[in-house]
């Protein structure tokens, strides 16, 4: 009898929510997209409504007869609830301008940002000490159908006619702790096509958690927020419209950059309540972004009567044209919010990002509980369909690859192709051609064997070796490797000075190399926050490939053998590692990265000739002044306490080579390979970016970079080094350089745009040639950019 009360009582009052709330979604009437924070009046109760949601969503109570619903750019409608049958409510839109407004000789929409900015630490949600929320994401491509399109995506929009490209559903959980403790955890995952998904992507990912930072970060572009100090000075604001929310009162601002502007801008509406002048809501979309377009949407609300913060985070994509056209859809929804939630440094996994196994089996019931609404029909056919085609071609077993390749190899059944064996050229070997091959997964968990072999063209030699690799399953991400290659390395290339990527044009223009056979063990691990190490062994014969001689004891050498070992540990402040396609990886951030190497020189061990202690430190830093650009630099320190032959000291920092004149960054412009020698150096090299100081329209955009690069070193017993011709940086050598980057734009693959840049750099000071145009060197550049 008592649950047959309780279920009765449960049934009363669904019944009676059902009854006293409608739900009513509100659309464009062309284009029938939703539209989002819109105002709702309630004509007979005073001061009283609503807003519509992210989704357009809002809800009124049946007593209510008569509403009246406006937002800017659209006509105000009144609506008699009891005259219309249907959920769907359409606004007209109507032309509206977006200039400013002056009375009495202020804009007061200023008034109103200038309040916004004062209060923006006490409303930022990243400035509480700690957080914990819920959230459901969800995550659908489609083709953008607002463009034209192509055959091939006209064909592909048939098929998916009723239907969505694809969908991912995800819930999480979040918390973070002041300053940069932070952990998401996958709860559950759903993704079209693939049975059981090892990566998550969350839709708050793409897009920063709330709308206070100076600049707003999308697709590594910094965007000068419009709530910024002196924002007035740059962007054109309008008072569109103001509506009382219960005691307080919303302010509706348009947004969008000046004309001639020097920075990267956001146009839309921002909602700012009185209460504390915070961000209600906002939504913003890049300006003039080129093949790239980007929405976010996000709306707060007040929590225990203290909190501003975020419960929806949407974001539209759009990019390109053609087969790249196609638009990505974000939702994020938080519940179950908990500010200064009670949190210890020891609650955070190394990983920020964790996806456990088996998280994709949860019921629908489960679903339920946390999707805001039901899927609609396209996203249940979009499952149906993708995830019967994921069955036909068994999907899941392609989802190595992006890992595999970002790894620079590609997966077959036992076997990983070395990619990057395939081809490489230098100026010593001229074209190599070869191949590697590594055993993966199939045969043998964690556990790889493989080799490699390479023919160079120019100097006529084989080069070859082979690998054992070993990770430990585990959170501390440890791992052997046990190596043996009869090749060739560039002088210099010991301290770790270079990257070891055969398209880096650093290493195409190496020539000065040694015959090397070594044998090396290496384990890498982490074992603190923060912080990776590694310990390694290596022991070498040596033979220079150039004409050389090293006096040691009154003796000529020219080979050698070298054996050291070598830790090195690498401090990264603000490190954020996300477990996605079965691997740990760094997303990359401006935060400072510190590195430092020790190597000692064992004589004696293996017939070793030296001993020594050699060290190399690195600092890299970027961050962004507002109104001026980003400046990034590193710093770079290296010592060496005794004499060593020449392939083992400190060279190769310079890449002026007048056949491959391409700028390489943290390097030396006006400096020929191997014109300095030292055993002791530092150097700071400083690059500026002011974005583009031009209108931001049309297609001369170049983005301008200020390059000042600043070095010393010196060497002891530059006699002991013979046949050979080599300068000392014993007093300070300066160079500076202005890039044009992007001067050039083509068009790629609808995509984007391939850049091509120009660059001028000088030599002076001490170091300073004699014949005046040996102190110049003209450079190019290459990259890619979404605008």
């Amino acid at each position: 009898m008592r649950y047959l009360f309780l279920l009765t009582f449960l049934l009363i009052n669904f019944e009676a929510f059902s009854q006293t709330n409608i739900k009513f979604i509100l659309i464009d009437d062309t284009t029938e997209q939703v539209i989002p924070f819109a105002n709702v009046l309630f004509s007979e109760l005073e001061n009283k409504g609503t807003s519509t949601d992210i989704d357009g969503v809002f809800y009124v109570s049946n007593t209510v007869k008569i509403i009246t619903i406006s937002y800017v750019g659209y006509e105000t409608k009144e609506i008699k609830l009891d005259e219309i049958n249907s959920q769907i409510i359409r606004l007209k839109s109507k032309f509206s301008e977006l200039d400013e407004v002056v009375i009495d000789g202020e804009n007061p929409a200023h008034r109103i940002i200038r309040n916004a900015v004062a209060y923006k630490a006490i409303n930022n949600p990243e400035n509480l000490e700690s957080y914990t929320y819920k959230s459901y994401d969800k995550i659908v491509v489609d083709v953008d159908d607002s463009k034209p399109m192509n055959d091939s995506l006209k064909e592909t929009q048939t098929f998916l006619k009723d239907s969505y490209f694809f969908i991912t559903e995800t819930i999480a959980k979040h918390k973070y702790l002041k300053p940069r403790f932070s952990e998401d955890s996958i709860i559950a995952i759903r993704t079209s096509g693939l049975k059981d998904p090892n990566f998550a992507v969350l839709a708050n990912a793409f897009q920063p958690f709330s709308f206070y930072n100076e600049h707003i970060e999308l697709f590594e572009t910094p965007y000068l927020n419009p709530i910024s100090k002196g924002s007035t000075k740059k962007y054109k604001f309008r008072l569109k419209e103001e509506y009382l929310k219960g005691k307080d009162t919303v302010f509706v601002i348009s947004f969008e950059p000046k004309t001639n502007r020097n920075f990267e801008g956001l146009k839309g509406l921002l909602y700012i309540n009185s209460n504390r002048y915070a961000v209600e809501s906002v939504d913003a979309s890049t300006f003039n972004s080129g093949k790239i377009d980007f929405t976010i949407q996000q709306k707060y609300k007040f929590i225990n009567n203290q909190y501003w913060f975020p419960e929806q985070l949407n974001f539209v994509i759009i990019l390109g044209q053609g087969f790249g056209s196609f638009k990505y859809v974000g939702k994020s929804y938080l519940s179950e919010i908990t500010p200064n939630a009670t949190l210890e440094k020891k609650d955070f996994p190394f990983v920020s990002l964790t996806l456990p196994k088996n998280v994709g089996g949860r019921d629908s019931k489960y679903w339920d509980d946390y999707r805001k609404d039901a899927l609609d029909k396209r996203e249940l056919r979009t499952y149906a369909l993708i995830d019967s085609i994921g069955d036909k071609i068994n999907l899941d077993k392609y989802l190595s690859i992006p890992q595999k390749l970002f790894e620079g190899k590609y997966p077959l059944k036992y076997v990983d192709i070395d990619l990057l064996n395939i081809v490489r050229f230098n100026k010593y070997e001229g074209t190599r051609l070869g191949a590697g091959f590594y055993t993966n997964d199939d045969i043998l968990k964690n556990v790889s064997l493989g080799a490699f072999a390479g023919y160079g063209f120019k100097d006529d030699a084989w080069k070859y070796g082979g690998e054992l690799e070993i990770d430990v399953p585990g959170k501390k991400d440890i791992s052997f490797n046990l190596k043996y290659e009869n090749s060739i390395r560039e002088v210099g290339t010991y301290s770790g000075n270079r990257v070891n990527n055969p398209f880096v044009s650093r290493n195409i223009i190496a020539s000065q190399m040694d015959a090397i056979e070594s044998y090396s063990i290496r384990t890498d691990m982490k074992l603190l926050r923060n912080i990776n190490w590694f310990l390694g062994f290596n022991t070498a014969k040596i033979n220079p490939l150039y004409n050389y001689q090293f006096i040691q004891n009154n003796n000529s050498v020219t080979g050698y053998n070298n054996s050291e070992v070598t830790i090195g540990v690498g401090y990264h402040v603000n490190e954020k590692l996300i477990n996605s396609f079965g691997a740990t990886t760094r997303l990359a951030n401006d935060a400072p990265v510190l590195k430092l190497i020790y190597s000692r020189g064992l004589e004696g061990a293996f017939e070793s000739n030296f001993s020594y202690n050699k060290l190399r430190f690195t600092l890299d830093h970027s961050f962004m002044t507002k109104g001026v650009g980003r400046t990034t630099y590193r710093l770079d320190l290296g010592y060496i306490d005794t004499a060593l032959p020449y392939g083992l000291l400190f060279t190769g920092e310079g890449t002026l080579d007048r056949q491959i004149p391409f700028v390489v960054k943290n390097y030396f412009q006006t400096v020929t390979p191997y014109e300095f020698l030292s055993d002791r150096y530092a150097h700071l090299f400083i690059t500026h970016n002011f974005g583009r100081l031009f209108n931001n329209k049309g297609y001369f955009q170049p983005d301008i970079l200020l390059y000042n690069n600043v070095g010393i070193g010196d060497l002891d017993h530059n006699e002991y080094h013979q046949n050979i011709e080599f300068k000392t940086k014993n007093h300070l050598f300066l160079e500076t350089g202005l890039e044009l980057h992007n001067l050039i734009k083509v068009p790629f693959q609808n995509l984007g745009y391939l850049g091509m840049g120009f660059g001028a750099f000088y030599r002076y000071g001490y170091h300073n040639l004699e014949k005046s145009s040996d102190n110049f060197a003209l450079k190019y550049s290459v990259g890619f950019t979404f605008k």
